[in-house]
């Protein structure tokens, strides 16, 4: 899916800026009803088919069992191409939550959510490369509002498909985002894609005039983009000692992150508090994790990598601390530092990560850097849950739970301290 390079006039908003809007777009339906939205699922599902909760939950989670798959996605991005990775991605995503409507037995409601996360993959794998293709200067600040279209999709389709639910049911509710993914997602991005860089508009990154003078791949700027022309792939960076140390790091910062967020609901319930307070705490995290994405690309704009690095850490480690310090002694001030700072944390730490690997791989394609630190990320948050609810199990309170993913964060920020220490390779020019 190459474009001709037309002239096209360099004048009124930048394409670069209508790329990002339809990604924004599209994430918006892809994860917002993709992943959160489902979460509404379980309960008319259970009471339609008498299915246990753990049946009806894991429809939910089985979104990311197709997770292994992002080993090979910097490959199918150079194989395939952007766009239709993209397109592929959506379509599949739209395609699956419509059959979801016709089928009631559980294997097949398994299979196509399965799908479902593949398409995610798709979709998601090719965010950093896209924004690379438009954007240098300002390219923390794209990937932080690509993915901000995620949580605030989660923040606003949450209550409309809760109503389309509780008036026209659960299959209705599929069709009607099956439908939103084909006309608001899908085609906004085909639109924007069919240029596909600012070579064919005559314009640089950013913008920038062709003849400009580049001085800002010369200069150690905070979150230049990655080199869309590097030839390093995956043994390049499964061969690193350094990516294992953020791997490991991204090991223990996942595990927090996923452990506390799967329980939330049952952790504020279990201070004394009720199911409309907790869902208000979701809602507050929800919305700040959108600013966070938003707020950490601006920071990697301007900060260095280890202080934007260092505030994530924080953040995680106040945001766990307070909802500790609740099951303690309830307190709605502790519950609002939680929802404020786990939500900035969630929003910022996925912009934070991609960046550290691509700081330290430039001569790694940037399908492989996000696609590789991605399986990572995802396979914790498939098992983080788990790994909280046996500790749970053990030790029959929340608050031993808390305090040991409060240890496991500390440990991430030391061991992403420690990563950040590594020199950053030099590339000849």
């Amino acid at each position: 899916m190459h474009t001709q390079s037309a002239p096209v006039a360099s004048t009124g908003l930048y394409h670069g800026w209508k790329v990002l809007i339809a990604l924004f777009l599209a994430g918006f339906f892809v994860y917002g009803g993709g992943l959160y939205c489902f979460v509404l699922f379980v309960t008319p599902l259970t009471a339609e088919f008498g299915w246990s909760r753990a049946s009806t939950g894991g429809i939910v989670s089985a979104f990311w069992l197709s997770f292994p798959l992002l080993l090979v996605g910097g490959y199918a991005i150079r194989r395939f191409g952007v766009t239709r990775m993209l397109a592929f991605g959506i379509g599949i995503e739209a395609i699956c939550v419509i059959l979801l409507a016709t089928v009631s037995a559980l294997p097949q409601m398994y299979l196509l959510r399965g799908a479902m996360g593949f398409g995610k993959i798709l979709f998601a794998a090719s965010i950093p490369v896209t924004c690379a293709r438009w954007f240098s200067r300002h390219f923390g600040l794209s990937l932080g509002i690509a993915w901000a279209g995620w949580h605030i999709g989660g923040m606003v389709l949450a209550p409309v498909t809760s109503m389309i639910i509780a008036h026209s049911g659960w299959r209705m509710a599929c069709v009607s985002l099956g439908i939103a993914l084909l006309t608001l997602a899908l085609l906004p991005i085909l639109w924007v894609q069919r240029i596909d860089s600012p070579a064919s508009l005559h314009l640089g990154l950013d913008g920038d005039p062709l003849d400009a003078p580049s001085n800002a791949i010369a200069q150690p700027t905070k979150a230049n983009a990655p080199n869309l022309a590097a030839t390093g792939t995956l043994p390049d960076l499964l061969g690193s000692p350094t990516f294992w140390l953020i791997a490991l790091a991204t090991l223990f910062f996942y595990t927090t992150y996923g452990g506390v967020l799967a329980h939330e609901g049952a952790i504020v319930e279990a201070a004394g508090y009720s199911a409309t307070a907790s869902s208000l705490v979701l809602s507050l995290t929800t919305g700040f994790a959108a600013l966070g994405s938003a707020i950490s690309g601006w920071l990697l704009d301007r900060w260095s990598l280890s202080r934007v690095g260092v505030l994530m850490h924080l953040l995680l480690i106040a945001g766990t601390s307070a909802m500790f310090m609740v099951m303690g002694a309830p307190s709605l001030t502790a519950l609002a530092i939680y929802g404020v700072s786990f939500g900035l944390m969630i929003g910022g730490s996925d912009v934070f990560f991609v960046a550290f690997v691509r700081d330290r791989f430039p001569h790694v394609g940037v399908g492989f850097q996000y696609s590789t630190w991605y399986f990572v990320e995802l396979g914790t948050l498939l098992v983080a849950p788990v790994i909280a609810g046996h500790i749970y199990d053990v030790f029959g309170n929340y608050r031993t739970t808390l305090g040991i993913l409060v240890i496991c964060a500390t440990v991430a920020l030391a061991l992403s301290a420690l990563a950040l220490r590594t020199k950053r390779p030099i590339i000849a020019a």
